[in-house]
């Protein structure tokens, strides 16, 4: 059986003075859990020109892959200002994934990770697969984008229809723009985790909050990913029987190695998320 689903587009992640590489919510996820030991796939669209290092990223970590067809790879362009802050342009979007592209076993995994990076997961989809645990990264339905493809924020009109299908959502600090009375409020439907950095996260569960500390990276060298990372280990623990708060942890332990290294190259395995979580950091709530 599968360990973890992952669905969502891969994107292409294009950066000033360097190459571009492979990203996305849910190559991220399904990397993570590789890195995990736990069996990963992944149903996604890639254009042709990055077809070949998708298929080769995911048979070296044995990811099974499905990638659906599609003229162009979603692609984004990062730019940072003098302070530090990411601005995004969507340069191309691949097709919308449907109830229809996922099919027969992949229904049925352990874990699934909804992984919207650009309003790319069908409405229909949500409720098809069957998994104990289910959990939505809701970064893509929280972006909008103008005529010149600048990323700007944007209200997350089908938020109330795509929590009541899932079991846990998780959104990054950064996505509310510093405003989590939204999650509060969401949280009245399904749990909501939010991600705060360095600092770990916060649960809310029928409007109660709950911060969840986080673990200290050894380095940080890339900050993107880690909320990726951290749902992968979310949906996983739950899926194990944790508890959320329990999980919550882990997935901070998980979410801590993925700023060590640049892209997925950070990530921890087994043995080293157990290491940090036995360290005692991240414990308790407040």
């Amino acid at each position: 059986m599968i360990d973890l689903l992952a669905v969502g587009h891969v994107a292409r992640d294009e950066f000033p003075d360097t190459e571009w590489r492979l990203g996305g919510t849910a190559l991220y996820a399904a990397v993570a859990a590789a890195r995990l030991g736990r069996r990963a796939a992944l149903v996604t669209r890639a254009g042709p020109r990055e077809r070949d290092a998708l298929e080769r990223r995911c048979h070296d970590l044995g990811i099974e892959l499905h990638v659906l067809t599609s003229p162009v790879t979603t692609t984004f362009a990062f730019r940072y200002d003098e302070a530090g802050r990411r601005h995004l342009t969507l340069r191309a979007r691949a097709k919308v994934i449907g109830r229809d592209d996922v099919a027969g076993r992949l229904r049925v995994p352990r874990a699934v990770v909804y992984a919207s990076i650009a309003h790319e997961l069908s409405p229909g989809l949500f409720g098809t697969l069957t998994a104990p645990a289910s959990v939505l990264v809701a970064q893509g339905y929280l972006r909008g984008w103008r005529a010149d493809g600048s990323v700007v924020p944007r209200e997350w009109t089908e938020s109330a229809a795509m929590l009541a299908a899932v079991g846990t959502a998780v959104v990054s600090e950064e996505d509310l723009a510093g405003d989590l009375t939204m999650a509060e409020r969401w949280s009245l439907t399904t749990p909501v985790v939010v991600t705060l950095a360095e600092r770990g996260a916060r649960v809310y569960e029928r409007g109660v909050a709950r911060d969840i500390p986080g673990f200290a990276a050894a380095r940080v060298v890339d900050p993107t990913g880690a909320g990726d990372a951290f749902a992968a280990g979310l949906a996983l623990a739950l899926a194990d029987g944790r508890a959320l708060d329990d999980a919550t942890r882990y997935a901070n332990a998980v979410a801590s190695f993925a700023v060590e290294g640049l892209g997925t190259a950070g990530l921890g395995d087994h043995a080293r998320v157990e290491a940090r979580l036995g360290s005692g950091a991240g414990a308790g709530s407040s």
